[in-house]
């Protein structure tokens, strides 16, 4: 059950659930697998939009299990319209695709880390939606065996994003232990800001279509470091047991002024995580 709720800090809110006839309420967040476009899967709510790739693009040999992100400045959902249109590498009033992911982790996407050395997956196999609207989309991804040091690794990979929110929350299930990494890939020289369990990072200026931020959330984690091109925050995996942390972005075009702005709102969103609301059913 999944409803909006309003709550101030320190303070407490009480909701009913009544019976009655459930009231219009346009989508918020969306998602599908898109076979028309190479299987890509696709999401989005009312900020910022992203995708990951499949097996029809794997096929052509364009191989990343890394986040794309699709930048947004409407609340409308614009998966199938940009789809539709294929012309969603220009911005035409409601944001854009100009992010480059390649063979990297792209936005925050979690890989084993083996001697200093990113160890990246290939394309999903398969996927499954787990909610569908119209506050969260929540699906499973699952990927085809990859070696890591020595031995196969099986990945599935379970993403939901609600209205209103900049961040994926992200569990990994792998059924081996390792130490593991959640990326963010360098487009240059932007700012950046590493703290305890906590990467952000302020994009350089891209000509007219403003600047990328994008960050990772790891609970609990170290302090990261940069290498392989990557921006990288450590997490420990332990075979089949969850292991859930956040990847989110922004635009400079869509409510952040400035790297100062986007870094203030990382740490307010890391602090919620930490602090999360207590809810009880009576």
């Amino acid at each position: 059950l999944i409803f909006p709720a309003t709550v101030e800090a320190g303070g407490t809110s009480n909701y009913r659930i009544v019976i009655g006839a459930s009231p219009e309420f346009p989508p918020r967040a969306y998602g599908r697998c898109v076979p028309e476009r190479l299987d890509d899967f696709a999401w989005e709510n009312d900020r910022i939009g992203f995708r990951m790739y499949g097996p029809a693009l794997e096929a052509t040999g364009e191989i990343s299990n890394g986040i794309d992100i699709w930048l947004k400045r409407t609340e409308e959902m614009v998966v199938d319209q940009w789809y539709r249109d294929g012309d969603y590498h220009t911005d035409h009033g409601k944001g854009l695709d100009c992010y480059k992911v390649g063979r990297t982790l792209g936005a925050g996407a979690m890989a084993p880390y083996v001697d200093d050395t990113i160890v990246l997956g290939n394309n999903y196999v398969s996927c499954r939606i787990l909610d569908r609207g119209p506050l969260r989309i929540a699906f499973e991804l699952v990927y085809a065996p990859y070696e890591a040091d020595g031995a196969a690794v099986n990945e599935k990979r379970i993403v939901s994003l609600d209205a209103g929110d900049a961040f994926n929350r992200i569990t990994e299930l792998y059924d081996r232990s390792f130490d593991a990494v959640a990326g963010i890939v360098l487009h240059g020289e932007g700012e950046v800001l590493q703290e305890e369990g906590l990467t952000a990072y302020w994009e350089p200026q891209q000509g007219d279509n403003g600047h990328t931020a994008v960050a990772v959330i790891v609970p609990g984690g170290a302090v990261g470091h940069e290498n392989c091109g990557h921006l990288l925050t450590p997490a420990t995996v332990e075979a089949g047991v969850p292991c859930t942390y956040y990847a989110g972005a922004g635009w400079s075009k869509a409510g952040f002024a400035d790297a100062a702005a986007w870094f203030d709102f990382v740490r307010a969103r890391a602090e919620r995580i930490a602090r999360p609301l207590q809810v009880s059913v009576r």
